[in-house]
C-alpha cells in the first residue's frame, strides 16, 4: 500500500502583506502531477490546510478544486483532519456526505477511536484540541498540559486498537525535540506544547502536521511532512516537499519527496550599494527576499529603490545597527583605552568606516577644549 503524507497547506497565508494564493495554486498543480505519478492508494492530509479560521473566498476556492481533483477525478482516498489553524465547522461541513466517495474528513475528538479502514491498515485520527476541549470531552478536570491530554487520548485509542494490524496514527502536534519555525502557531499560550514521543509506541507510525521542517525530528517511526511552501524567512533553507510512506508485508519504508516552488524565500545579507548595483549572490530575483544591509543611512525609502529591482522585498533590516554583543561584556575593555580610541572605535561600529583624518583632527581638537574647560 502506498500512502502520500502532507500537511500544513496553509492557504490563504499572507506574509508581511503579500498573498501567497498565486504561489500556492502553483505548488498544489505540482501536488497533483506528482499524484499522477506516484498513483497512492490514500492521501493523508495532516491538518493546517486553511492558514485562518475565516479564509478568503480564493482559499475555498482552491481547497475544493484540489480535493474535486485528487478525489473525485482521479478516484484517490483522502484523510483530513483540522489542526490548529483551521475552523473545525467549516472544514467538518459535508464530511458525512463525502465519506461516499472515499474522503474522510476527521474534526471531532468523538471520532479518535473509530478507525479508517484500507485492508489490514487502520489509521486512527487524533485532530488538533485545546486543552479545554480535550477537559470537556472526557469530563476530567485534572487535565492542565498537552501531554496529560495526549496520554488521555491515547488511552482511550488504545482500546480499539486490532493489534493484528498495521495501525497507523494521524495527528496535529508538537512531538518534544521538534524544530520549530517563526511561522507555526503556538498550540497553548502560557503551556508547554510538546509531547513525549514515547507516547505513540502503540503505533507502527506516526504522521504528523504542525511542524514546518520535514526532518524536525529523528524517528525511526514518527514522521512531519513539513509545509508544501516556506511560510517564514526562518524556514528559507528548508527543503518542501510531501512524504511516500510504502507498506508491504507488515514492513514500513518511508522517504521525502521535494517539489519545487514557483518562488523561494531568501535571506541576503551585504551591502546596500552591492544590492542595487545587483552584486549580491541571489538565486532570483523574482524570489521573496529579505535583504539584510549595511551602510543605507544616508538613503531616502532604501525599500522602494530595491523593489524596482527586486519586486518581492518582503522585508528589509538595517544591519549597521543591529548589535549582538551586550555592553557589560565589552565594559571592562573599554575602561583601558584612551577617549580618542573609544571615539573612533563607536564610529567605525556605527559606520564600519574609519575616522578620516580630517575627522579624527576636529576629535582631538574638541577633546583638548574639554580637557582645558575651553568649551562651555
Amino acid at each position: 500500500m502506498k500512502v502520500i503524507h502532507t500537511a500544513d497547506w496553509h492557504l490563504g497565508k499572507i506574509l508581511n502583506g503579500k498573498t501567497l494564493l498565486d504561489d500556492q495554486i502553483y505548488i498544489l498543480k505540482c501536488f497533483i502531477e506528482e499524484m499522477k505519478n506516484e498513483q497512492p492508494d490514500v492521501i493523508v492530509v495532516a491538518g493546517d490546510l486553511y492558514d485562518t479560521s475565516y479564509p478568503s473566498k480564493g482559499a475555498i476556492q482552491l481547497l475544493e478544486s484540489t480535493i474535486n481533483t485528487l478525489n473525485l477525478e482521479m478516484g484517490i482516498p483522502l484523510i483530513m483532519i483540522s489542526g490548529n489553524h483551521d475552523s473545525k465547522e467549516r472544514l467538518n461541513y459535508g464530511s458525512k456526505w463525502f465519506e461516499k466517495s472515499g474522503m474522510h474528513i476527521r474534526t471531532k475528538l468523538v471520532d479518535i477511536d473509530k478507525p479508517i479502514s484500507f485492508g489490514e491498515i487502520d489509521f486512527y485520527t487524533l485532530p488538533f484540541a485545546t486543552i479545554n476541549e480535550m477537559q470537556h470531552f472526557f469530563d476530567d478536570d485534572s487535565l492542565e498540559t498537552h501531554q496529560q491530554c495526549i496520554n488521555k487520548a491515547l488511552s482511550h485509542i488504545s482500546k480499539a486498537i486490532d493489534k493484528d494490524k498495521v495501525n497507523v496514527l494521524v495527528g496535529h502536534l508538537t512531538v518534544q525535540g521538534g524544530l520549530r519555525s517563526d511561522s507555526e502557531r503556538a498550540l497553548t499560550i502560557g503551556t508547554v506544547e510538546s509531547v513525549e514521543a514515547s507516547s505513540f509506541q502503540q503505533f507502527d507510525r506516526v504522521m504528523l502536521g504542525h511542524l514546518h521542517h520535514p526532518f524536525s525530528i529523528d524517528s525511526d517511526f514518527i514522521n512531519y511532512s513539513g509545509s508544501l511552501l516556506q511560510y517564514s524567512f526562518s524556514e528559507s533553507n528548508q527543503p518542501k516537499g510531501y512524504r511516500i510512506m510504502e507498506i508491504k508485508d507488515n514492513k514500513i519504508k518511508d522517504k521525502f519527496i521535494p517539489i519545487q516552488p514557483l518562488r523561494q524565500l531568501e535571506v541576503i545579507e551585504g551591502d546596500y550599494e552591492e544590492a542595487i548595483q545587483e552584486k549580491l549572490d541571489i538565486k532570483n530575483k523574482e524570489n521573496y527576499l529579505h535583504f539584510k544591509l549595511k551602510h543605507m543611512s544616508h538613503v531616502s525609502d532604501p525599500m522602494v529603490h530595491l523593489k524596482q529591482i527586486y519586486p518581492n522585498t518582503l522585508a528589509l533590516t538595517n544591519q549597521t545597527f543591529d548589535f549582538n554583543t551586550p555592553i557589560h561584556r565589552s565594559n571592562y575593555e573599554i575602561q583601558k583605552l584612551d577617549d580618542e580610541t573609544i571615539i573612533k572605535n563607536f564610529y567605525q561600529s556605527i559606520t564600519d568606516e574609519s575616522l578620516t583624518s580630517t575627522q579624527s583632527q576636529k576629535v582631538d581638537r574638541v577633546l583638548n577644549d574639554l580637557l582645558e574647560g575651553g568649551m562651555q
